[in-house]
């Protein structure tokens, strides 16, 4: 048995706009290094590198 989640006005006018306008949502990941967030792993990865390398090198 599923329970019905209970949708303010707003949001069944938000969700029939998505459907007007074929807009879709989607999850999405962020990734959190250094007090700052990416959408790309690549990025924060690269940060965590240079971070690492800054630390490595003022010690």
């Amino acid at each position: 048995m599923t329970e019905e989640i209970t949708k303010t006005d707003t949001e069944r006018t938000l969700d029939g706009e998505m459907q007007k306008y074929g807009i879709k949502r989607v999850p999405v990941d962020y990734f959190h290094i250094n007090g700052f967030r990416y959408t790309d792993l690549k990025d924060a990865v690269a940060q965590a590198k240079r971070t690492n390398a800054t630390k490595k090198a003022s010690v």
